[in-house]
């Protein structure tokens, strides 16, 4: 919408193609017309449009602001949970988990079968059972939900006891427990557009398609071929978020659709493989797990962000073609790795002679440095040597909170050359738990001395992460710190260096919340 008053094609594109040209001109003016109609007009419009569109009017103008969440008689959103906390109480009771059972009950009958925008279900192993599921989905459904969570997560040994003592007193034809709760997929909702579970079995049928939009996966337990049936059933998908699945060994993505822009896979234990095909429109892969032994993106070379971090040690670097996968990686503007990730990539180049691949467009490096020893610092700097990266602005290098000391002495290793006139774009560095080690002080001077356009380099020191000889006098060492970075000798003479204590908010990168909780 430009000026105050304008309609928004995008929200209402039926009502402006029957509009003529001279009703039109009666809209395109500087009187918020749209605003002052009545309030039961403004709530009926919003009643014919989907959820996501409903929320975009608040662009109007301030009337319309967060008129959509009154679109209906009866709340739209609902949220309903056994507790605040997401551990089970250490004293459950049946008459505890009866009661949430009931409670639940009793509300969604007293608000009766009306439209439903987010509904959450939250609640804990053993307190409720597969019938009472089953009636509070077609509940939701009944009531086209757009937007689902269930969240079921573990019990602490009482409460699993006091579950067992109920099934133990109704024993004969009881409902399952909730430990082997089933969410058939797909939802019966028309509307159903976002969908979020968490520590339930999933169930795929051959089904007709869905109108699915994303779908979040936590510790749900699916198989390979359930998982590609639920992909190939939702043909409008555009962000699939998989985390600590257990069973997942071949994790294949397939028959998706052209709308697929996002997928996430994190902490899945067992699998070794990752395929992704059919997928044309997929722009954002974030990955965080063991090294798979194989990845086939089909679309590599359209990825514009790309989160790849290991956190487990790697003794040896296992076998993977994860290397001849990343030399795909030419459109990337915004990449994070970690130092396992460097380590892999500085084994794999060496001894070649100039950069294996121009990342040319890559805008914006995150490198999360797990460990900061000599050899991490050699991979890191490999790194640079090995891809080129013309057009780099912004750096964020995560240290560790706390180095392994022993490595660095242990370790016996020549150091490598670092490489030269690589980041003449560079503008921004940001440095997250300096501690002034001898390794940190080698990367930040380097730096310093090759960023040339250099605007400012941020460096956050926490007190918590000072070595143990100076918890007595922390303000001094973090004075010296201070006092050494500013003797640094600086490439750009419009640089500044800018050291604090806690971290800056508009200073994040652009992966900085990959680990959200759902």
């Amino acid at each position: 919408m430009g000026k105050r008053g304008r309609m928004c094609p995008d929200l209402f594109p039926d009502l402006l193609e029957c509009s003529s040209s001279s009703s039109f001109a009666a809209w395109n003016d500087d009187v918020d017309r749209i605003s002052e109609l009545p309030d039961v007009l403004r709530l009926h419009i919003l009643s014919l449009l989907p959820l996501k569109s409903a929320i975009r009017t608040g662009v109007l103008s301030s009337k319309w602001r967060g008129l959509w969440a009154h679109r209906w008689p009866d709340p739209s959103s609902l949220f309903l949970s056994s507790c605040s906390s997401t551990s089970a109480p250490a004293t459950g009771t049946t008459a505890e988990e009866d009661a949430f059972v009931s409670t639940t009950n009793r509300c969604l009958a007293k608000r009766g079968r009306r439209r439903i925008d987010s509904l959450v279900l939250s609640f804990h192993q053993g307190q409720v059972f597969q019938s009472d599921l089953k009636q509070w989905l077609d509940y939701a459904a009944a009531c086209s939900v757009e937007d689902f969570h269930l969240y079921v997560f573990p019990a602490e040994p009482a409460s699993a006891a006091s579950s067992q003592t109920r099934r133990n007193n109704n024993s004969i034809n009881r409902r399952r427990s909730a430990s082997s709760l089933i969410f058939h997929f797909p939802m019966d909702s028309p509307l159903l557009i976002r969908l979020s579970l968490r520590g339930i079995h999933l169930s795929a049928a051959n089904s007709a398609s869905t109108r699915l939009e994303i779908l979040a996966l936590h510790s749900v337990s699916l198989s390979d071929a359930a998982l590609r049936k639920v992909v190939a059933a939702c043909p409008l998908l555009r962000c699939l978020d998989i985390r600590r699945c257990r069973d997942f060994r071949r994790i294949q993505i397939s028959a998706s659709g052209p709308h697929l822009r996002s997928l996430t896979v994190v902490d899945c234990p067992k699998a070794n493989e990752l395929i992704v095909t059919s997928a044309p429109g997929l722009r954002s892969f974030r990955f965080c797990g063991t090294f798979l032994s194989r990845y086939s993106i089909e679309n590599a070379y359209g990825l514009e962000e790309v989160y790849f971090t290991s956190a487990v040690p790697n003794l040896s670097l296992p076998n993977s073609n994860w290397v001849s996968s990343f030399e795909r990686l030419a459109n990337v503007t915004a990449l994070t790795l970690c130092s396992h990730a460097l380590q892999y990539i500085a084994v794999r180049g060496a001894g070649k002679v100039g950069p294996m691949r121009s990342l040319y467009r890559l805008e914006e490096l995150q490198l999360l440095m797990l460990m900061m020893s000599d050899s991490s610092l050699n991979d890191l700097f490999a790194f640079l040597r090995l891809y080129q990266c013309p057009v780099l602005e912004r750096l964020f290098v995560e240290l560790p909170t706390c180095n392994d000391q022993h490595a660095e002495n242990y370790m016996e290793i020549e150091d490598e050359e670092p490489p030269k006139d690589c980041l003449d774009k560079l503008k921004t560095i940001k440095v997250r738990n300096y501690k002034g080690h001898h390794n940190e002080v080698r990367l930040v001077q380097y730096l310093l001395l090759k960023a040339t356009n250099l605007n400012s380099l941020v460096v956050i020191v926490s007190r918590e992460s000072l070595e143990p000889e100076y918890s007595k006098d922390p303000s001094g060492q973090l004075r010296f710190l201070h006092m050494q970075l500013s003797l640094f000798r600086k490439a750009s003479e419009n640089a500044q260096i800018v050291f604090c204590e806690c971290d800056i908010d508009g200073i994040q990168p652009t992966h900085s919340e990959v680990f959200f909780k759902f």
